[in-house]
Formats: C-alpha cells, structure tokens, sequence
C-alpha cells in the first residue's frame, strides 16, 4: 500500500470517524443527524457541458445533470449516507466528475432519511424517479449506482419491483458499492466483528441498530429492505457489487451472492485488498483512483459500449 494510503488510514482513525455511528440511544444519533441535514445544501454548481436542474418527484428534490450535447444513456446515482445523512456537496461534485467521464447524463435523488421516514419511504421515491427517467431512456440504457445505503436502494431496486411493481422493467445495469446491508445471523456477526478490527469506517453494531433506524416504527418494512440477501432477483439485470476487503459490510457479500445465484442473476463481485468503505469514490490515493478508474470504465463497459457492441 501506498504511503498516502496509509496515512489516511491513520488519520480516520486518528479522527475516531466511528464514534459517529456508536450510540446507546438511536433517537440522539437521529437527532443529531437532522441538525447535521439541516447545515447541509444542495450545491450551486456550473458546467459549461451540461445543463443543471432541480426538480421534485413525491416533494423530494432531484438534481439532473443533463449533458448539452445530448446522451441517450441516463444514470440514477444513489448516494449514501446511512439512510440518516443527506447528500454531502463534495459527493454531489464527484457525481458530476463521473457524469464527465463516463458521458451519461446523472440523476441524483435527495431521497427521504429514516430520520423521518421509515426505509419503505426512500424506496418508493427511487422507484418514482426511476420511473421518470423511463419517459426520456430506454430500459436499457439506464444503470443505477449507489454507495453505501444507496448501494442498498441501488440493488433493492430489482426486489421492490418483484415485490408489487412488476409493470416496471428493470434497469440496464447496476453497480452496488459496499451496500449497507443489515447482519443476518450469528454466522454473518462473528465475521463483521473480525472485520470490524480492520474497518476505520463503520463500527459492526451500527449494523444491528440500523434495523430499527430504518423501520422508523414501522414494523411492516419488507425485510429484503433491511436484508438484501431475503430478496427476489427474478428477472434481474447485471450486477457489479464492489467491497473493500477492510469493512464491515463485506461480511454480508457471501449472503448477497447466495440471493443473486439463487434466482441465477448474472453478477461480479470486485474487492480491493486491504480497501476501506467505498472506496471507489474517495480517490484520495493511488489505489482508491485505480478503484475510481475501474469503476467508470465498467460503467462504460456496461452501458453505452455494450450497445455498440
């Protein structure tokens, strides 16, 4: 690993980003994160390739990055946040850089946080959205990314649409990094906590308060929606799940794969070595840019190069 690489390692855990998502009380980490919400905008940005807009879908806002030049593919970029943290402006900066390379106009949803709402809320909004880029794309030449929970939302999107809304087609492609995903049995705990020691990221426990985070009080909430492995991915597009080796989160891929292989959906599964939480989009070093580069270039691959094709 790079000196860099190791240096930013030491200064997360220098920082303690961790202690964020450790809490007694879940209704203190919420409120603190709708205070955190309440400083954070949607950015002002410019580009003279693209035109910038905002729009609503269900009363949530969605930002669109239209290239000028105009592209017949569309991508619904799901940022996460822990389904409690809204998108940051640096995050929405590097949505618009990947939009430049990839040459994809880029939807960015500000979906419903299970600061108020529960988890079924954020799913319906992104389907809506979805649902609206469907009047100016083909099918086919949508692809989802999320991060995270958006990873979540992002792969989610293909058992939400077996669930109760089998009149929408599912989207081209999609790409789910480190997806925050609910630890599912004793197995999958014994593995997050041996993960845990190398995470600088996300604490294990986390991933046990999240279930009631994400209900919000609402007993209902599918559990495909806490746990993406209970999911049905009948009919379901190409997948690329993307983990560091260094996480937490990847001790729910084995599951993942499990539910994908079940209902036979073509998939791929990349993890960076000794990588850290989603680091794809952090390309802060050497290694995280090469994980920066992949990405895109599988985008690519996936979309508008497998039309040409």
């Amino acid at each position: 690993m790079s000196f860099k690489y190791e240096f930013l390692k030491a200064l997360v855990r220098a920082i303690n980003f961790k202690n964020m998502w450790k809490c007694d009380d879940p209704e203190q980490l919420l409120e603190n994160r709708r205070k955190h919400n309440q400083k954070n905008r949607i950015p002002e940005l410019k580009d003279e390739e693209f035109e910038i807009t905002k729009t609503e879908v269900m009363g949530f806002t969605v930002l669109k990055m239209i290239h000028k030049q105009r592209s017949e593919f569309a991508n619904l970029f799901i940022i996460g946040g822990g389904m409690v943290t809204a998108p940051r402006p640096g995050s929405v900066k590097k949505a618009l850089a990947f939009a430049k390379e990839t040459g994809l106009d880029v939807y960015i949803p500000y979906y419903p946080l299970c600061t108020d709402y529960p988890l079924t809320k954020a799913y319906e909004m992104i389907h809506e959205t979805y649902k609206e880029m469907l009047k100016d794309y083909k099918t086919e030449n949508i692809s989802v990314l999320g991060t995270s929970s958006g990873g979540n939302l992002a792969l989610g999107m293909v058992p939400y649409i077996n669930d109760r809304h089998k009149d929408t087609p599912m989207p081209g492609y999609i790409m789910s990094i480190s997806p925050g995903n609910c630890v599912d049995g004793q197995e999958e705990w014994e593995r997050m906590l041996e993960l845990e020691k190398k995470d600088v990221i996300i604490p294990a426990e986390y991933m046990k308060t999240a279930i009631e985070i994400m209900r919000h009080g609402d007993e209902s909430v599918p559990e495909y929606m806490l746990w993406l492995q209970r999911g049905d991915f009948s009919d379901c597009p190409f997948v690329t799940l993307i983990y560091g080796s260094d996480e937490t989160l990847y001790a729910c891929a084995p599951a993942i794969e499990d539910a994908l292989h079940r209902y036979k959906a073509p998939y791929e599964t990349i993890v960076g070595e000794g990588m850290f939480h989603c680091y794809p989009v952090f390309p802060f070093c050497k290694e995280a840019k090469e994980g920066w580069d992949m990405m895109i270039q599988k985008v690519k691959e996936k979309t508008i190069e497998r039309k040409a094709s």
